[in-house]
């Protein structure tokens, strides 16, 4: 459900690239900056989140929620991490025009084909690699000393290590 609501996301921007908003985006130095931090400061929070649970569990809930984590809250938190990433809205920008031709009709039209066949690429491929990690998560934890309070800061720090990296990254150019 998380791969599917980064695609979503990655839908989003196919839409929006589409009907012409992420050029707005990306001449906005501002809006960008903003997306950025708002991005960081959600995997920041989902880290504060994963080191604040009790116990050596290192399942990975957003802070106010639970385990076992709803589909409704995977989707929703891939979404959020998927449409706070700018960068999908430049590469869209910058890698979709040179495979679109005023000559074979609509603009549109072709923004939207070729981001649904990338969607669903990606789709295919976070979905493997979802369950590639599922399948080695579970056969790790069946080893004795495998759930360990270690595991849980390890995974809450690059939570954390990833918002900041993402915080103080970022286009030079803008």
């Amino acid at each position: 459900m998380s791969a599917l609501g980064v695609e979503t996301a990655t839908a989003t921007f196919v839409v929006a690239t589409a009907l012409g908003l992420t050029a707005v985006l990306a001449t906005s130095a501002l809006a960008l900056s903003v997306v950025r931090y708002v991005g960081a400061a959600y995997l920041i929070w989902l880290g504060i989140g994963v080191l604040r649970t009790r116990g050596a569990s290192t399942t990975v809930v957003a802070p106010a929620v639970s385990a076992p984590t709803s589909d409704w809250t995977s989707w929703r938190q891939g979404y959020v991490v998927g449409i706070a990433n700018p960068k999908v809205a430049l590469f869209f920008l910058a890698f979709f025009p040179q495979f679109l031709d005023p000559a074979r009709g609509s603009m549109t039209g072709q923004i939207l084909v070729l981001g649904a066949v990338f969607v669903t690429i990606g789709l295919i491929f976070d979905a493997s690699y979802g369950a590639l990690a599922g399948t080695i998560w579970s056969r790790l934890a069946r080893r004795r000393g495998t759930r360990s309070a270690r595991g849980k800061v390890a995974i809450g720090l690059t939570y954390i290590g990833l918002g900041g990296f993402t915080a103080v990254t970022g286009s030079r150019a803008l």
